[in-house]
């Protein structure tokens, strides 16, 4: 049902929002501009809306679970990778367990709300304002509704169903029970997400100017369209329907809204306004890994990116927090260590498995002169994503070392972190038992032996705090062609599902797929999107997440490593696998594919009903 809700905060407190975005809101002090004033200028009205955008969660470089230090994102809450640092229990003691937490990712309702009403707000009052041209309003209108349903698809993604609040209303302290809106189902607002994002899409326009053109445009809210509906359909396909449709989706809604994602992706790849990146050919690792980097925001494949400034005091700390461990520059570091099932996951460029050669046909080791030989061939988005044992960076290698090997029986393993005095004497001479970026168990450096590469600027000199300024993709082509294959797939439309992924593989530089199936697709989405936030909700939206890790999920998962070992008598490195890195082992629950309704959200609205597994 759609029904309204309080409306307290007006655009007089919005403008708090929007300092750093309109330079001629400071020709002006904020204790003179009123409501009044804002719905008779044009560029005020317009500055509100550009305001707006800030509050909208786009789970980018900032985006932690409680404290950043804790290292738990989307990414090394899936299975993607592992935190590095020591210091909380989930990346410490590997003899304990995990039970994913209840409040994992929460979005508040009282916050997400807030933001919501003053969408509403904005679009009651654009209703009136004399300032602007009906061309105008339209195009504000379908903006507002576009951030609107990114508010909601952060709420129904967590909860499943929650109260649809679609328009303002004026507070009324004699009649409180008006405002107390009970949950609708899933979805209801999956249909209001996509319904909004289509009428948006009518009025925004194709493209915008250098001034807008971070601002959503038409095949914006396409790709929210794309995203949203492929995620009901997968909710409805391999979900279950609970509390009478407040969470979970009838399956026979499934085909329906993967019908709409495959309308909305093949829209926005038929428009031709937007192209895989592909500037250097001839070097497709670096031309992956050019695509991710500052400078490259507005590189042809970003339909929405969100963008940072050091100047505008907007920027963003992710090379300082995750740098590895010889390249941080004075502390942090290490943050985000991906795991071996990824870097296997990654094929061999003629299409074969990508498991690791680590020994021959009779079982006997390999030696390398460098750890980074057994990764020739791999695909080259492995190279572009992920700092290997070997991996050239700013001048020099990554080198991470688990130890030596003085013979057959006897070896020295790395103790502690790189700057912990890990050496040994043999024979006179003085060896170092760990790499420079890590090979011990102890400390924060990477306990898998790979750091994230996708994203890390290596031009930046200055490694502090807040001062990064590479884009996060919000929507890139990359995952439309991918949201169209997977949808095409679920529809019986092998063919289509088939030419878009090899579209992908083909500007990534590997081996084409002469046939296809669900599993190759969710490979592809695995390897293209990885670190980009959207493996913990693949997972949980294709219902995986809480299979026993033998059949792909995260009950049991710990993450494993790779240790090169550093054979003193002929100076060749052997590589091993680490199945015991010091990591809890993961316990993965039904209930945890929706988050728990926050207790202060749940007393302050009687009629909200908790997610089912929770209690209040």
């Amino acid at each position: 049902m759609n029904m309204t809700i309080l409306n307290k905060i007006g655009c007089g407190l919005l403008l708090l929002g929007v300092t750093a975005c309109s330079d001629y809101l400071e020709k002006e002090s904020f204790d003179i501009i009123t409501p009044e004033k804002v719905w008779k200028d044009a560029k005020l009205i317009d500055a509100v809306l550009v305001g707006m955008y800030y509050y909208v969660q786009m789970e980018d470089f900032d985006y932690w679970y409680r404290d950043a230090w804790r290292l738990q994102n989307p990414s090394s809450m899936s299975d993607e990778a592992q935190g590095s640092f020591q210091k909380d229990p989930l990346f410490d003691n590997a003899n304990a367990t995990y039970t994913y937490e209840d409040a994992l990712f929460e979005q508040k309702f009282s916050d997400i709300y807030k933001y919501i009403r003053n969408c509403n707000d904005f679009i009651m009052q654009l209703e009136t304002a004399t300032a602007l041209s009906d061309k105008e309003k339209r195009e504000l209108l379908a903006e507002t509704r576009f951030l609107r349903a990114m508010h909601y698809f952060t709420l129904v993604k967590r909860y499943g169903g929650v109260p649809i609040i679609d328009r303002s209303q004026v507070y009324d302290p004699d009649h409180l029970d008006d405002l107390m809106v009970p949950r609708d189902t899933e979805k209801a607002v999956y249909d209001f997400i996509v319904s909004e994002c289509q009428a948006a899409a009518q009025d925004l326009p194709e493209s915008r100017n250098a001034d807008g053109k971070y601002r959503a445009n038409k095949y914006v809210a396409l790709s929210l369209c794309s995203r949203a509906a492929l995620y009901a359909g997968a909710i409805a396909r391999y979900g279950k329907v609970q509390q009478e449709g407040l969470v979970g989706i009838p399956a026979s809604e499934a085909d329906r809204y993967f019908q709409l994602s495959y309308e909305a992706s093949e829209a926005i790849i038929h428009s031709g306004k937007y192209a895989l990146y592909n500037k250097k050919p001839d070097n497709k690792a670096q031309n992956f890994c050019d695509m991710f980097l500052k400078g490259n925001g507005d590189n042809g494949e970003y339909i929405f990116q969100k963008r940072y400034s050091v100047a505008g005091g907007k920027a963003h700390s992710w090379d300082k927090r995750n740098a590895p461990f010889s390249y941080r520059g004075g502390g942090w570091g290490c943050g985000i260590a991906p795991t071996l099932e990824l870097v296997e996951a990654y094929e061999y460029v003629d299409g074969s498995e990508g498991t690791l050669r680590l020994e021959d046909e009779n079982g006997n080791q390999l030696r390398f002169d460098d750890p980074y030989e057994v990764f020739a061939n791999k695909d080259p988005r492995l190279f572009a994503s992920i700092y290997l044992p070997g991996s050239p960076c700013q001048g020099s290698k990554v080198e991470w070392k688990r130890g030596i090997i003085v013979s057959d029986t006897e070896r020295y393993q790395a103790t502690s972190q790189p700057d912990g005095g890990n050496t040994v004497e043999i024979q006179g001479v003085t060896y170092s038992t760990t790499g420079k970026d890590g090979g011990a168990d102890a400390g924060d450096a990477s306990k898998t032996g790979f750091y994230q590469k996708k994203f890390f600027d290596e031009t930046l000199t200055d490694m502090n705090m807040n001062k990064s300024e590479t884009s996060w993709p919000v929507f890139r082509l990359g995952e439309i062609y991918l949201n169209l294959a997977e949808a095409a797939m679920e529809l019986n439309k092998a063919a289509e599902a088939l030419t878009a992924v090899n579209k992908i593989r083909e500007r990534a530089g590997i081996a084409l797929l002469s046939s296809i199936d669900m599993e190759k697709i969710r490979h592809e989405r695995r390897v293209e999107l990885a670190f980009e936030g959207h493996r913990f909700w693949d997972m949980k939206r294709w219902r995986i997440a809480h299979l026993d890790v033998a059949q792909g999920g995260l009950n049991g998962f710990r993450g494993t490593a790779l240790y090169p070992w550093f054979d003193i008598r002929d100076g060749k490195y052997v590589l091993e696998r680490g199945s015991k890195s010091p990591k809890q082992l993961r316990i993965f629950l039904e209930k945890n594919y929706y988050t728990k309704i926050n207790q202060d959200d749940m007393k302050s609205n009687p009629n909200l009903v908790q997610n089912p597994g929770y209690t209040n």
